[in-house]
């Protein structure tokens, strides 16, 4: 009977120290100074040009569209590039198995596949006068498509679904295609 005891003891503080080391990675992974180090940095501008150009707006307008686009395409690419390194992490790490560390190979040449598949829809649609588009996939297995252009019809709207069904295998119910003003 004592030697069940020690190894349910022994069973236990182990569970309890894995426990402690993976909320101990959690937190240095989600809370690492070096990821959000220009967090919140802000950049003055200042002008003393009182001068009033009646295009100043226009010009505005288009720049904060490509400035939109901008963001979404750096979110996106940056979330292929977490996922990348998460799954490079766990390839390369000497206590993965051969089973795991297959599955994440497998997992990595998707996510490379996806991106590059999504990039050549991108362009693809680019080519149907259309200024600039980025697709950006959810974990839900919907794609949110924002679209740079002066005129969105239904015609355009239903080539483009077309195009990213055709393309990407997604039923057209998962795709939200939404125009930035220019």
């Amino acid at each position: 009977m004592k030697n069940k005891e020690k190894i349910k003891r022994f069973a236990m503080a182990g569970a309890s120290f894995c426990f402690m080391l993976l909320i101990a990675g959690y937190i240095n992974y989600k809370y690492n100074p070096e990821r959000e180090k220009d967090l919140g940095q802000t950049v003055y501008v200042n002008s003393n040009n009182d001068k009033v150009d009646i295009y100043d707006d226009a010009q505005a307008t288009n720049s904060q569209a490509d400035e939109t686009i901008a963001s979404f395409r750096y979110d996106r690419d940056n979330m292929y590039s977490e996922l990348s390194n998460n799954y490079s992490n766990i390839i390369n790490n000497t206590n993965s198995t051969a089973e795991v560390i297959s599955e994440y190979q497998d997992k990595l040449s998707a996510l490379i596949e996806e991106k590059n598949q999504i990039i050549m829809v991108e362009n693809v649609i680019r080519s149907k006068n259309i200024e600039d588009v980025v697709i950006i996939p959810t974990t839900s297995g919907k794609y949110n498509v924002i679209v740079k252009t002066e005129t969105l019809d239904e015609t355009m709207v239903a080539q483009i679904m077309q195009i990213i069904v055709d393309q990407l295998g997604v039923d057209a119910n998962n795709i939200s295609i939404e125009k930035i003003n220019m």
